[in-house]
């Protein structure tokens, strides 16, 4: 139900997010979606894959901190209000979202998060009949 993040610890100055994308693109891996966040030291670039252990080991093998990291991908449909009342779903659970990121892909929102326990989400997930994607079911929307 869950898919795997690859988050990499990365310096902040020039080239340094360059880096990481020629690694990806010599590993001839494909990004179906990605975040920067930062801070004063350091960057986090998370991206999702449908090869998250090939880009995992690509990235490790030059030296790179790099993590797999257990998340959801929820797919919501496209009206307004959707992604406020899933959220209140996990709020209501007492979970909660260590972060998030989301992207429009066919028509549908596509939620990325990283949960406080992940099996109190999944039964959240099964409950409420939430739409969890896999790496493979987000490339089929291409």
């Amino acid at each position: 139900m869950s898919i795997h993040q690859i988050s990499i610890f990365i310096e902040n100055k020039l080239g340094s997010l360059n880096e990481i994308l020629d690694i990806i693109k010599s590993e001839k891996l494909q990004i179906i979606a990605s975040t920067v966040s930062d801070t004063v030291e350091y960057g986090i670039y998370r991206l999702i894959t449908p090869e998250p252990r090939k880009a995992y080991l690509a990235l490790k093998s030059r030296g790179l901190a790099v993590n797999l990291t257990e998340v959801f991908a929820i797919s919501l449909a496209n009206t307004v209000g959707t992604a406020a009342e899933t959220i209140s779903y996990f709020t209501l659970a007492g979970i909660n979202i260590e972060y998030m990121y989301s992207f429009y892909l066919d028509n549908r929102g596509i939620l990325i998060m990283r949960t406080s326990d992940t099996t109190k989400t999944i039964e959240v997930i099964t409950a409420h009949k939430l739409n969890c994607l896999n790496e493979e079911e987000l490339l089929q929307f291409n």
